[in-house]
Parts: C-alpha cells; structure tokens; sequence
C-alpha cells in the first residue's frame, strides 16, 4: 500500500528541517499525499538541492522560505511569513535537530552539553510555538524523535542526544495537554538511519517508508492519535498505518 495523493490533497503544510537528511523524505511524501509543502531555511542553497532531488513534478508543490527558528526573534519572523503565504495549516512535521557524539560526556565539558541542548532541543521548542498556532482544530503536529533515549543507558558518546531525545518527547507531552487534541500533537520514535546519500545500510526502515507513516499520522487515516508516543521500528507498521491501524504489530 502507499500514499494515494488524496491524504493531504490541496492543503498547506510545513516541514520543519525539510533540507535535511530526514526532512527530504518527509517533504516527498507529503507532495505524493497531494500537500502544498512550505519548507523553511536559512540557506537558499539547501532550498535549491531540496528542489532538484525532489525534481520538477514534485518541487512545484514546494514552497521554499528563506526563516529559521534559530531564536525567538527569528521564529516570530518566520510565523509571520507562513500565515502571509499560507494562512492555515493542516500539518507539521518538525525534524529539526541534526546528530552530535563525542568521547565522552564528561569530559567533553558542560560546553558541550550546553551546544547540544541549544542545538538540539531548544528548536523543538520553537517549531511548535511557531507553528502550532497556525494549525487548524483538525490538523497534526508531529515531533520526529530518534530512538537512542528509549535504548537504556546510553553509552557516555551519545549521552547529550539521549538526554535530547527522552526532553524532546516529554516537550511534546507537555504540548499535547495543553492542545488537548486540537490540534492532534504526535512523537515518532523512528528506528531508521538516515544519512545525506539516503536511507544508510542496515537501517530497520527507509526514509520513504518513515515519510509515507509520518504523512498518514498527519492525515484522516490518523485522526483519533493524539498524545501518543509512536515506535516506528517495522515496515509492517508503516503498512498498516496506512490503512489506519496505529496500534498493530507493536
């Protein structure tokens, strides 16, 4: 099964980090579910390479906006840009966040810690304080997480993006109570490797596979999922997802 173009069809949508390894595969699939895509960045050079690799046919759907949600100022600057283009949206995917490992966690210093949560959780923060207000009562905001917080103790290199990962999903909690499901607010928990060059060897998905699942979360298919914590770990699950189980396999 796979996206039919009808999921999203004719409706405004943002991906947050769309010039990214992740992020391409996010917009792709919200362009084949039928969305107009508003990918914002800071470089207009990402934009360009975004464009190209999605080729002519689906860049057309793609709205590139020179913004980024590094500070507060900046993030109100670019909500005002959205609502100019856009006005309303009906989806948020937000993968913001890139990967950061060091030797150690201590003795990398408080310094490093520091960058990675500023680098690192803070544009969560943003992204949905930018777009959340933006999103229509029926619509999605969903938070892309990987899954090394979820993994046990984490080895001392990866500690910061384990600290990272298991903020990022209380912060998207804490958001879901507060939109009680108006908007619906989601974490992926996705176990895919995703490199520049795409899906990398031995990953347990493909970025298309993850874009095709984030978009039906997104879409009717997903409209009673509100506040969950999603494991994406199986191909199966992006099947069924597709049909509207969320539950199944686990």
């Amino acid at each position: 099964m796979t996206l039919t173009g009808s999921e999203l069809a004719g409706q405004d949508t943002v991906v947050v980090g769309g010039t990214g390894n992740v992020g391409v595969f996010l917009v792709d699939a919200f362009v084949r579910a039928g969305a107009r895509v508003l990918v914002p960045s800071r470089s207009r050079d990402k934009i360009d390479r975004l464009l190209t690799r999605l080729g002519p046919d689906k860049a057309r759907h793609v709205v590139g906006l020179i913004g980024d949600i590094g500070s507060a100022g900046s993030a109100a600057a670019l909500q005002s840009q959205v609502q100019d283009e856009a006005g309303t949206l009906r989806a948020v995917a937000a993968a913001p966040a890139g990967w950061h490992q060091t030797h150690s966690m201590l003795r990398a210093g408080f310094d490093d810690f520091k960058a990675v949560i500023e680098n690192s959780l803070f544009p969560h923060y943003l992204a949905a304080q930018t777009f959340l207000p933006l999103l229509d009562s029926g619509g999605s905001y969903t938070s892309i997480n990987g899954p090394v917080g979820f993994l046990g103790p984490p080895q001392p290199g990866i500690g910061p993006m384990a600290v990272v990962s298991i903020a990022q999903n209380k912060l998207t909690q804490a958001f879901a109570v507060e939109t009680g499901g108006t908007p619906r607010v989601n974490d992926v928990v996705m176990m895919a490797f995703i490199g520049p060059n795409g899906t990398r060897p031995g990953s347990h998905l493909s970025g298309e596979q993850v874009g095709d699942y984030v978009t039906a979360l997104a879409s009717p298919a997903g409209a009673t999922m509100h506040s969950q914590t999603l494991h994406l770990r199986d191909p199966r699950q992006v099947e069924a997802a597709l049909a509207g189980d969320f539950t199944s396999p686990a």
